[in-house]
């Protein structure tokens, strides 16, 4: 594949048909877990001294109905999701995703935020992103595509709260209509960063490393994905 603004913006989007299974290092703002990740929808992560398993989609929720017949409180039925690894997206001729199929519950369950998920399966960096300055290389010995990254008007991240190109752009469709100012509005000495350096692993997809580019007085927006392994049989690990 030859690193293009347009196929780094295909491989942020072809994530979840690129690995079944990830052992990783995340490190987001300096803090450093590690994890096993089994598509789909299955999470283990060492944090500390704490292992925690999560399953799902991360945007599943539970719910409770009033069943007529008895008059209790019961759970509502919980069909099972429809995982992107259930389909066949179209792919373009160098075998990226060229557009996502409707209908799957996108995204691996979640660590802490949303900055998690997006990491894993970077979508929002496949649109509305100016992609400039790409560089392929290597990271840890794995095939690397860098690049400076800027949002634009129509940018939508995984979560409005914790995207991975904090900005303007993200602030103002975050706050809109909530009556609550913006980060700039409330930190008037601060600046947003001019652009974010980013390397996207080729072979899954996923962000390894992301760094701000200027900005000032800003909350630390650093993170990086070590990987380990990827597609490692880890069916005695999660039993």
């Amino acid at each position: 594949m030859d690193p293009t603004p347009d196929a780094f913006r295909a491989l942020a989007r072809s994530s979840p048909w690129r690995f079944r299974t990830l052992h990783l290092t995340h490190r987001d703002a300096g803090h450093a877990v590690e994890a096993w990740l089994r598509r789909p929808g299955d999470l283990l992560v060492r944090d500390g001294d704490r292992l925690v398993r999560t399953q799902g989609p991360p945007q599943s929720v539970s719910g409770f109905r009033l069943d007529t017949g008895t008059g209790r409180v019961v759970p509502l039925d919980d069909p099972s999701p429809l995982w992107p690894q259930d389909v066949d997206p179209p792919l373009r001729p160098d075998g990226l995703v060229a557009e996502r199929p409707d209908g799957p519950d996108y995204g691996d369950p979640m660590h802490q935020n949303y900055r998690w998920v997006a990491s894993l399966d970077p979508v929002e960096l496949s649109h509305h992103v100016q992609v400039r300055g790409l560089e392929a290389g290597l990271r840890a010995g794995r095939p690397t595509w860098t690049a400076e990254v800027v949002p634009e008007e129509g940018y939508d991240p995984r979560c409005g709260c914790c995207p991975l190109l904090f900005s303007a752009v993200s602030e103002c469709d975050e706050t809109a209509g909530s009556g609550y100012p913006p980060w700039h509005v409330r930190n008037p000495v601060g600046r947003y960063p001019d652009a974010y350096r980013v390397g996207l692993d080729v072979a899954t997809g996923v962000v390894v490393s992301l760094h701000p580019v200027g900005g000032a007085g800003l909350p630390r927006l650093d993170l990086e994905i070590d990987i380990h392994a990827v597609d490692a049989d880890l069916n005695a690990l999660f039993g």
